[in-house]
């Protein structure tokens, strides 16, 4: 169970740790990251390998990064929040494909264990409902979101593994940190990522 364990903390790490991996090819969406958003926003904001990325799919990350700015600041931090959160997001799907190409999948009762472990901490309905939304989710798809850390989850473990049996007798074994941004690395050197945001 310390792999769930560690799942449940990834709720909130996860996107956060994807974002310190080296940064993606240049592209004309990525030179100004702070510059305005289309109008109207499109409802596809990506493609990773073909796979669209929903403009709704990333607003969770970006509500909660934006949540930390100053109110007098939020509409000038926008464009720049939401394409940071696009750019976890990538990196997350990048995770997650290499993953379900490995055959890699998450257990059903760790996601069902961390579920019950986030419920039990908001008891009542009310706190509930409040914490979802907080998190810009409901039951259905915050399930999903804890399916899909865990997935992530056991493709670094199983990275960790490779590099554990890789290293033995090396001087220092590569970080967690190193292993997951080299991993990005290579997927991001293979990937098709078409970023419309």
């Amino acid at each position: 169970m310390d792999t769930t364990r560690a799942a449940v903390a990834l709720l909130v790490l996860l996107p956060a740790a994807c974002s310190r991996g080296p940064a993606a090819a240049p592209s004309s969406a990525a030179a100004d990251p702070a510059r305005p958003l289309p109008s109207p926003v499109p409802e596809v904001v990506a493609r990773v390998n073909g796979q669209p990325i929903r403009i709704q799919q990333i607003l969770p990350m970006a509500k909660a990064e934006l949540d930390r700015v100053s109110v007098a600041d939020r509409d000038r931090k926008k464009p720049e929040v939401l394409r940071h959160a696009l750019q976890r997001y990538v990196d997350r799907e990048l995770l997650v494909q290499e993953a379900l190409a490995r055959g890699v999948e998450a257990d059903s009762r760790d996601v069902d264990w961390a579920y019950d472990q986030m419920r039990r901490e908001h008891p009542d309905e009310k706190a509930w409902e409040e914490f979802l939304a907080g998190q810009g989710m409901d039951p259905k798809t915050f399930r999903t979101e804890l399916r899909t850390q865990q997935t992530v989850a056991a493709l670094l473990e199983q990275e960790h593994a490779r590099e554990a049996a890789r290293s033995e007798g090396a001087d220092r074994p590569r970080t967690g940190e190193e292993l997951e941004a080299a991993l990005l690395a290579r997927l991001r050197a293979k990937a098709r990522i078409e970023l419309l945001l």
